[in-house]
């Protein structure tokens, strides 16, 4: 039996062997899958949960135009699966799991298991957990990866997967095409008596010579090992859920989707997930606030954090100590620039504000905090800069690497970045700059410039002398070619453009033009594939794009683009009874994770650049995603005292708890000032767009 959808087919076939499928893209084509159902089906009774294979019985077959119904039982329970492809090309699977016993079977484990033979240029991606096995993550740490050898893999809850799917791509042997096949789940859930939901599970099993794409009733594997679970950062524990009791007459609904076909190029198998996941999913993000109500709180925020003291420091804390609790992180107050700080971003939103609003006070404060920077941020090497001032003690030091002192690539490109932008934004309003702001994005540029490893990139870090901290090639320092970028935009030296030309080709090369090494290791205390590589990697070829106009940094903007994507909730998870989230109808849909490491949400994307890029671009996806996340960030603001755990209105915590990592269905009280000038910036520039766009329209009328 066929079931069609244009070139594609899905055909059962009955043999002495047994119940046969096979996914093809064409008559004749090779196919992308064949198995047999008895190598399908999963059932298991007991603990631990086994792969254990029976052959089905009692089986019939049926078709009804084009959709094609399976029906029989395996072991103790009745199975029923229909296949039929729908509008969007996908092959729907719909399985019901029922107990037509007299007895409750307890413990159960039951699923689909797509079994595919190890093939050459094989890449897995799982959504926030693996990027082709994680391989720049640190291998003592507690990260998703596939376990190797017999039942070995990872297999996750589907609350933990933004996009719920599993992605294979490969090069078939036949002709050379890059392939893919992407099982993707519709979450459902049922509710326990205890209040808690519980969802399916999707993940992957490597064996030797062949991979197992796994969509499960709710059991899991980290790393090879069964009912074990990441809860934290670098911690794991043994989990007694996932496991189904069912009484007589109890059936379990499921329902999937496969997508199959070629690929455009090497390791780039995960786009088809955010292509096919946006139409399957459609997200839908929330919308609390208004963008003015967004600005004013987050601006109160801002105004909480601004100190200057007596020797002339002048800045925007980390943390505050003005919430009941405190300065949560229990340091001295400090100034931090660049990654969890962001005190030269916050000193732009304030001069942005001042300019806006006629307030001179606020242009005043950021040329303070801009001039005590650039005065005293200095080292004994002309361009390397510290990147923490500590009030209390009136001294300034640095990040660690490896425990010795040291100077983060990405803060400090972050931060001379921000300071170029400070002077674009002052020039844009006729103001008098200082020479030392320009001399200071002119010295750390030209440091950059003689800076890059043997390989063409930044390292992660730098030794006080100067020197690379290590020569492990990382995406870390990105920041640097930005902050290059932008010195050519403050200067007008075209050697600067030509250097983060260069450096840019080898971050392609060597990341992105094959995808054998994803983007990692930005998140500075997680050594991992991270979403924030990959974000500077799309801020570097957008800024790129913008300045020279030239087709392959758009392309490269939206590769990057699309891999930021996977890390972005299409969904909205159901939450336990009694949790913050469940009581405040918190949407997870178009919040971002974080890394592979750290499965939580939080505010760190640059919505306005895709907006602004879906439009440049006429990309209305990414248009409306950027815009919907912005809103979506609305969530978890306090608008008064004692919202969200705050008595600061605009404050905002760090880490929103989709999953089973921290405590699933809160957020916490981490506050680091990033959380205030992401969202504000890129609320601040959205409203510039908006006033803009209006002022067209009223032109044009």
């Amino acid at each position: 039996m066929v079931s069609r959808n244009g070139r594609r087919r899905a055909e059962v076939t009955a043999a002495p062997e047994g119940i046969g499928l096979v996914l093809r893209d064409g008559d004749g084509d090779p196919a992308h899958f064949a198995g047999y159902l008895s190598d399908m089906l999963l059932c298991s009774a007991g603990r631990p949960w086994r792969l254990s294979k029976a052959g089905p019985e009692a089986v019939q077959i049926s078709q009804e135009a084009d959709a094609i119904q399976i029906s029989g039982t395996v072991q103790s329970l009745s199975f029923t699966l229909k296949l039929a492809f729908d509008p969007r090309g996908l092959l729907g699977l719909h399985v019901i799991w029922e107990n037509r016993t007299d007895r409750t079977l307890r413990d159960m484990a039951v699923g689909l298991l797509f079994e595919l033979p190890g093939r050459e240029g094989e890449k897995v991606t799982i959504p926030h957990m693996i990027y082709n096995n994680n391989p720049s993550s640190d291998p003592t740490r507690a990260v998703p990866r596939l376990g190797e050898g017999p039942g070995k893999g990872f297999i996750c809850e589907e609350h933990r997967l933004p996009i719920p799917c599993v992605n294979v791509e490969w090069t078939d042997g036949h002709n050379g095409e890059e392939r893919f096949l992407s099982l993707f789940s519709l979450p459902s859930y049922f509710e326990l008596e205890d209040g808690s939901v519980q969802y399916g599970s999707l993940g992957a099993i490597r064996d030797e010579h062949r991979l197992t794409l796994a969509a499960l009733s709710g059991v899991l594997m980290f790393n090879g090992e069964k009912d074990m679970i990441c809860i934290a950062k670098n911690k794991t524990e043994r989990y007694h859920g996932g496991y189904t009791d069912f009484s007589p007459g109890f059936a379990l609904t499921k329902e999937y989707a496969l997508d199959w076909g070629q690929v455009a190029r090497p390791g780039q198998g995960f786009r088809e997930i955010v292509r096919k996941g946006l139409e399957l999913y459609a997200p839908e993000g929330a919308r609390p606030l208004s963008l003015d109500e967004m600005i004013r709180l987050k601006t109160n925020a801002l105004d909480d954090r601004w100190r200057t003291d007596c020797c002339g420091a002048a800045g925007y804390v980390k943390f505050s100590d003005s919430n009941d609790f405190g300065n949560v992180s229990k340091h001295p107050l400090h100034f931090m620039y660049g990654w969890t700080g962001q005190c030269l971003k916050l000193a732009w939103c304030d001069a942005k504000l001042g300019f806006e609003t006629g307030l001179e006070e606020r242009v005043l404060r950021c040329r303070q905090a801009a001039d005590f920077y650039v005065r005293e941020s200095r080292t004994g090497v002309p361009g390397l800069r510290h990147g923490v001032y500590r009030l209390g003690e009136g001294r300034w030091d640095g990040f660690s690497w490896n425990k010795q002192p040291s100077v983060s690539s990405r803060a400090l490109g972050e931060t001379i970045a921000d300071l170029a932008e400070i002077v674009l934004l002052f020039r844009r309003h006729s103001r008098d700059l200082p020479a030392a702001w320009i001399e200071a994005v002119r010295e750390s540029a030209d440091f950059f410039l003689g800076a890059a490893l043997p390989s063409g990139v930044y390292p992660a870090a730098w030794l006080p002398e100067g020197r690379p901290a290590e020569e492990m090639i990382t995406a870390a320092g990105l920041p640097c070619l930005i902050a290059v970028a932008k010195a050519y935009r403050v200067t007008g030296e075209s050697r600067y453009l030509q250097h983060a030309e260069a450096v840019m080709r080898r971050y392609y090369e060597l990341h992105a033009e094959t995808f054998d090494r994803p983007f990692a290791r930005s998140t500075l205390d997680a050594k991992c594939e991270d979403k924030e590589a990959g974000m500077y990697f799309f801020l570097a070829a957008y800024e790129l794009f913008l300045l020279t106009s030239e087709t392959r940094y758009r392309d490269w903007a939206e590769i990057a683009a699309d891999w930021l994507l996977t890390f972005v909730y299409m969904w909205n998870p159901a939450y336990d009874r009694g949790s913050k989230f469940r009581d405040e109808a918190f949407r997870a849909a178009g919040w971002p994770g974080v890394s592979v490491q750290n499965h939580h949400l939080d505010v760190f994307f640059p919505t306005f650049e895709l907006w602004r890029f879906g439009r440049l671009t006429g990309s209305a996806q990414y248009e409306r995603l950027g815009q919907m996340m912005l809103y979506a960030m609305g969530q978890g603001i306090c608008t008064k005292p004692g919202e969200w755990n705050f008595t600061v209105a605009g404050e905002q915590g760090e880490g929103f708890f989709q999953t089973n990592w921290n405590h699933r269905g809160h957020s916490n009280r981490w506050n680091p000032s990033w959380v205030v000038a992401l969202v504000l910036q890129n609320a601040l520039r959205f409203r510039d767009a908006a006033e803009t766009t209006n002022e067209e329209r009223e032109m044009t009328a």
